[in-house]
């Protein structure tokens, strides 16, 4: 079951005015702007963002590459060992990503990046899949529009689409992630799977709680 989080400052009811100094306002209008994200519609969890401008406004909209899946040539069915440890560095946390497997559901990529950003490219926001990011090595600060999360080794970093955030590595030599990408939305595990088993408890669960500067 979600559970309700707030950072920083709200209004004491949702969708109605939020007013600010107007001084300080986007062109003197005095107004914070409500953004409502979610992932399937209005009748799942969501989550409410207030701005300081307009997040409909876009500096400039830009191609900035193509790439398309390929799959391996047909071959009988038989057991497949990938050695991905030794894949080299290269790219970001982003771009370094390399597919390892794939299907109309999911998306499953090792990324050991070189750097820690693309000259730039700051933030990322996956349009298309939910990102859940298992940290193989590694640690330090995700950095999203709703706020600052603390991960480390171990950590499953749920994502989901639509979110703006990035990665803020303590160390990007050390950092290791295998990334899965899920063309249908991540929901936390139910109170029936959270067992022994799984590796996932409510021990181990965290929230962002940190609002970004």
């Amino acid at each position: 079951m979600p559970q309700y989080i707030r950072i920083g400052e709200t209004p004491r009811k949702h969708h109605i005015r939020f007013p600010r100094d107007t001084a300080a306002s986007y062109k003197g209008e005095g107004l914070h702007y409500e953004h409502i994200v979610t992932t399937e519609g209005f009748d799942r969890a969501y989550s409410i963002l207030y701005h300081r401008k307009p997040p409909t406004r876009v500096k400039r909209v830009e191609l900035h590459r193509e790439w398309a899946l390929r799959a391996a040539a047909p071959s009988p069915l038989r057991h497949h060992h990938l050695k991905s440890a030794a894949i080299p560095r290269s790219g970001d946390p982003y771009t370094g990503r390399v597919p390892l497997m794939f299907n109309q559901d999911m998306i499953c990529s090792r990324c050991r990046p070189a750097t820690a950003m693309a000259g730039g490219f700051d933030f990322y926001r996956n349009g298309q899949f939910d990102d859940i990011i298992f940290v193989w090595r590694g640690g330090g600060w995700l950095e999203s529009n709703f706020g600052r999360l603390r991960y480390k080794i171990d950590d499953y970093i749920v994502i989901p689409r639509g979110t703006t955030y990035r990665l803020v590595p303590d160390d990007i030599a050390q950092e290791d992630y295998l990334v899965l990408e899920s063309s249908h939305p991540v929901a936390p595990p139910t109170a029936s799977a959270i067992s022994t088993a799984p590796p996932s408890s409510r021990r181990t669960t965290r929230r962002e709680t940190l609002p970004c500067s």
